[in-house]
C-alpha cells in the first residue's frame, strides 16, 4: 500500500502523473467528457501536466476555510483540513485529495468536498449532483474508506453569494467498484504501456489523424447508411435555417424601429442596440505595413475538411 503524501501549497504535476486521480475517474469511465477525454489524461500521464491556474480556481482555494466553517455551524461538526493524497489500498495509481474531513460528535468522519459554482451552472445541475462530482465523491469514500460524504456547495451569482448548501450522499459500492474496474484497465492497458487510447472527441481525432496521408478507404453498408443520413441531417439543417431567417426578417419589418415586442402582458421579442465594436482592420494594415504584416505572419497546421459527396 502506498503511503499518503503531504502536498505543498502548490500542486505536485510530477506527482500528478504517477496517479489517476478522483477528478479523472467519470473520464476514464466514459461518464463525462466535456472538458476531457480519456486521450486528454493520457496525455497528462504520459507526456506531463501544463501549468494552469485562474482566478476561479484560486478564489476556491482561497475560499475553503470559510466554507469549512459554515459547515461546522450547520453539521455542527469539527472540520480538519486533510492536505494529503491519499492512495487506494489495492491499486497505488488510484488516488485522491479530499478538502476535508467532518468529525461528528459520535466519533463518525465524512468525507468533505466543497464545490463553487456560478448561478447558471448550478441551476444546470438539478437537484442531484452532475455525474463528474458524483463520481469523484464515490472514488474518495472508496480510497478513504468512509462511507458517507457531505458536499457543500457555495452558489455565486451577478451580486456575489446567492446560495450555501450541503448534500449529503452515502457510499455506492456497485457504482465505485464500476468506475474502479475501467480506471485500472485504463491504466494497465494505457500508461502503463504507453499505448494512447482511442479518440472519442472530435478534438481527438484531429489530435491522432491531423493529416491525410492519400489513401482511399472502402466503406462498410454500415458506414455508407451514415453517410445518407448526415446528408438528410444536413439538407434538413439548411432547410430549418433558411425558414428561421425568413421568420427573422418578418419579425424584424414588423418591428421596424421598437425596441422589444409585446402580446398582452407578455415580451415576445426584443431587438436593442449592442455596443460597438472594436475591430482590427487587417487589410489597411496589410497595405500601409506590407513588411510588418509579412513579419507576423504565422502559418498554421493543415486542416482537414470532410465533405460530403
Amino acid at each position: 500500500m502506498r503511503d499518503p503524501i503531504k502536498q505543498g501549497p502548490d500542486l505536485d504535476l510530477e506527482l500528478r502523473q504517477s496517479y489517476l486521480g478522483t477528478s479523472e475517474w467519470s473520464v476514464i469511465a466514459g461518464l463525462y467528457n466535456r472538458y476531457k477525454s480519456p486521450l486528454d489524461v493520457w496525455n497528462e500521464k504520459v507526456h506531463g501536466y501544463e501549468p494552469f491556474d485562474n482566478i476561479r480556481m484560486k478564489l476556491g482555494r482561497d475560499i475553503e476555510p470559510m466554507i469549512a466553517k459554515w459547515v461546522e455551524e450547520q453539521l455542527g461538526c469539527k472540520v480538519a483540513v486533510d492536505g494529503y493524497v491519499r492512495f487506494h489500498p489495492k491499486w497505488d495509481f488510484l488516488a485522491t485529495n479530499l478538502d476535508g474531513v467532518c468529525h461528528s460528535e459520535d466519533g463518525i468522519e465524512t468525507v468533505l468536498e466543497i464545490k463553487t459554482a456560478s448561478t447558471i451552472a448550478r441551476e444546470s445541475w438539478g437537484a442531484e449532483l452532475p455525474i463528474q462530482y458524483y463520481t469523484q465523491i464515490q472514488g474518495q469514500m472508496a480510497i478513504t474508506g468512509l462511507r458517507k460524504a457531505h458536499v457543500a456547495i457555495l452558489t455565486f451569482g451577478y451580486a456575489g453569494v446567492e446560495n450555501f448548501e450541503i448534500q449529503t450522499y452515502d457510499y455506492d459500492e456497485e457504482f465505485a467498484n464500476m468506475v474502479i474496474n475501467k480506471c485500472v484497465s485504463f491504466w494497465l492497458d494505457h500508461i502503463v504501456t504507453q499505448v494512447p487510447p482511442k479518440p472519442v472527441t472530435d478534438n481527438d481525432i484531429k489530435q491522432v489523424y491531423p493529416e491525410a496521408n492519400g489513401h482511399s478507404l472502402e466503406a462498410s453498408p454500415e458506414l455508407a447508411t451514415k453517410i445518407e443520413t448526415l446528408k438528410q441531417f444536413k439538407a434538413t439543417k439548411k432547410e430549418m435555417d433558411q425558414s428561421i431567417k425568413e421568420l427573422e426578417l418578418d419579425i424584424k419589418k414588423t418591428m421596424e424601429d421598437a425596441e422589444s415586442l409585446t402580446y398582452g402582458e407578455d415580451t415576445l421579442a426584443t431587438w436593442r442596440n449592442s455596443k460597438p465594436r472594436t475591430s482590427f482592420n487587417q487589410k489597411t494594415f496589410k497595405e500601409d505595413h506590407p513588411d510588418l504584416y509579412e513579419e507576423y505572419l504565422k502559418e498554421g497546421g493543415p486542416i482537414r475538411v470532410l465533405r460530403l459527396k
